[in-house]
């Protein structure tokens, strides 16, 4: 499987406000956009050094009840690749767990999977 670059990482925040204003204010990160990640959870993306954090009040996964409730802190890092869709026949081909499969994400179609030892990984594709 193709990976083009290392994206993201995401933390789920109790108080976005205080997040985005610790990455934007404190480490110099630029507001990229915010809105409305599903089911009236907040996102916020910034662009911190040469890499993008997503800050989440609740992931889409959490949102469309694909996994209980899960504490703050980290929860996924996510790869660029040129196509999600094939990404995840690849991965599923291999043994590999899907979570979430791809959907539409504002400008990207994003789908999660798990590594080996239970981590999250996203999947995206520019659209």
């Amino acid at each position: 499987m193709e990976l083009e670059r290392f994206f993201h990482v995401a933390i789920k925040t109790d108080d976005i406000e205080a997040s985005t204003a610790f990455y934007r204010d404190v480490l110099g990160g630029e507001v990229l956009e915010s809105g409305d990640a599903g089911g009236g959870s907040e996102y916020v993306a910034l662009s911190v050094a040469d890499k993008r954090i997503y800050c989440f009040e609740r992931p889409p996964y959490e949102i469309n009840g694909l996994v209980e409730d899960l504490p703050t802190g980290i929860l996924h890092f996510g790869f660029v690749v040129p196509d999600v869709d094939s990404a995840v026949a690849e991965l599923e081909s291999v043994g590999t767990e899907l979570l979430m499969p791809p959907e539409t994400f504002g400008d990207l179609k994003i789908a999660f999977v798990y590594g080996p030892d239970g981590e999250l990984l996203e999947l995206l594709e520019e659209l």
